[in-house]
């Protein structure tokens, strides 16, 4: 086993253009796409192959996702929902989804569950089926592979025994959260993921401990 102590870096960023000149980031790495702001809070991101429209739902930063074929004619802030060839709501899968990013026919999802952690959810558009699922910090896709931090449960003893980490209470005074994190990655054409045996920890900004009350459906 590794231990590694590290301080968090700056969020890379990758920031996809709009109509709008509104940048809204993605996942580093992801595929490039055009974003349109369509209102305050839905947005439209048009790739070569699929146009993702996200309609805010709910009091938590999620999403409805409604998928659709590109078209050249149509106005992506005008698509009829019964269009759409795939729609995830913005609360399937167990907790509070908002789009990330797309790498060929996965779309990436952050999803909060109510704890006081994220999951990175990966669905295969083609299959229309759930193919990932961890808890993560600071992902990347890069020479077809998902490189993240998999988020552990700093609340266990042993977690925080095998991690040293001995700018927690600093962070915690500056009213940060200390995520223990195992490094890892995961080939995006298998999805297996696979383990570094390298371990640290890294300040964050707090993420809420409470349970949603409603999805917005």
């Amino acid at each position: 086993m590794k231990v590694i102590i590290i301080s968090i870096l700056s969020a890379a960023v990758f920031a996809a253009i709009g109509m709008q000149s509104q940048a809204q980031t993605l996942i580093p790495g992801s595929d490039k796409a055009k974003v349109i702001e369509c209102s305050d809070s839905d947005k439209a991101y048009l790739y070569d192959d699929y146009l993702i429209y996200t309609q805010a739902a709910g009091d938590f930063d999620g999403s409805n996702i409604y998928i659709f074929s590109p078209s050249s004619k149509a106005d992506p802030c005008k698509m009829s929902p019964r269009q759409a060839s795939y729609f995830v709501g913005v609360g399937e899968y167990g907790g509070v989804n908002k789009f990330i990013g797309k790498y060929e026919d996965l779309i990436f999802l952050d999803q909060w569950t109510g704890r006081n952690f994220k999951r990175l959810i990966a669905i295969n558009v083609q299959n229309k089926s759930l193919v990932f699922l961890d808890t993560y910090a600071q992902p990347e896709i890069s020479s077809g592979d998902l490189n993240y931090f998999k988020t552990l449960k700093a609340k266990r003893k042993s977690v925080r025994d095998k991690i040293p980490c001995p700018q927690a209470q600093e962070w915690e005074a500056q009213g940060k959260q200390v995520l223990y994190v195992e490094r890892m990655s995961a080939d995006l054409n298998t999805m297996k993921k696979v383990s570094s045996d390298e371990f640290s920890c890294m300040p964050a900004e707090p993420i809420a401990n409470i349970k949603p009350s409603g999805y917005g459906h």
